[in-house]
């Protein structure tokens, strides 16, 4: 598919993004706040604490700030569909050249799964992009335990850098992008979501293998 315009999935700004930036730059206020503190008597050992507690969290809270004000103004891509496979984008602030492309010939099978309970805060629905097992993308299944157990029976490697949650915040719905997905590779697919309308539920077989 030469020339297929890409289909960048990026992050909407969101109250709960907002949110995080307002309650780390609060940390980091009182982090300072604890070094000035200590900064007024640095002999004493309380000043000594204050201070190690202060510099701790000023480096620490900083950091967390500066990377989500990265995400939230610098609008990197979370996931990128284009003519040379799925392409998953360096978090900021790494370099691009640090992405992750997966061609789409190295793709054994796909799967939508669910992570977590279906009534909980912690549910969250995945994709899931299986490399052959042939394939040098198959490398890293470290860590893959739950994945494993999602895909069991798909062919393909469950490797979890080739894993990307699906958020409510997605510029692209999820759905837009599973059915993108299936335009650009003949890879079977599976839809083995939980808690969504049957009709969602779509199952997509290998051919049968030639005799």
């Amino acid at each position: 598919m030469a020339d297929t315009p890409p289909v960048e999935v990026r992050l909407r700004p969101s109250f709960q993004g907002s949110g995080q930036v307002v309650g780390v730059t609060i940390l980091l206020v009182c982090s300072v706040l604890f070094i000035v503190g200590g900064v007024a008597d640095p002999a004493s050992v309380g000043g000594v604490v204050f201070l190690f507690l202060g510099v701790t969290g000023t480096l620490a809270f900083g950091a967390v700030l500066l990377v989500l004000l990265g995400h939230l103004l610098g609008r990197r891509p979370l996931l990128v569909l284009e003519d040379e496979g799925v392409r998953i984008p360096a978090k900021w602030p790494m370099p691009r050249r640090g992405d992750r492309v997966l061609p789409w010939g190295e793709i054994a099978s796909v799967c939508a799964w669910t992570q977590g309970v279906l009534t909980g805060k912690g549910t969250a629905h995945q994709l899931a992009f299986l490399p052959e097992p042939e394939s040098a993308h198959a490398a890293h299944v470290s860590g893959a335990e739950i994945l494993r157990v999602k895909t069991q029976g798909m062919p393909g490697t469950a490797v979890l850098r080739w894993n990307v949650a699906t958020l409510p915040g997605w510029t692209v719905k999820p759905d837009e992008v599973i059915r993108e997905v299936r335009k650009r590779t003949d890879a079977p697919f599976e839809d083995r979501r939980v808690g969504l309308p049957k009709k969602r539920r779509v199952v997509r077989k290998a051919p049968p293998k030639e005799a």
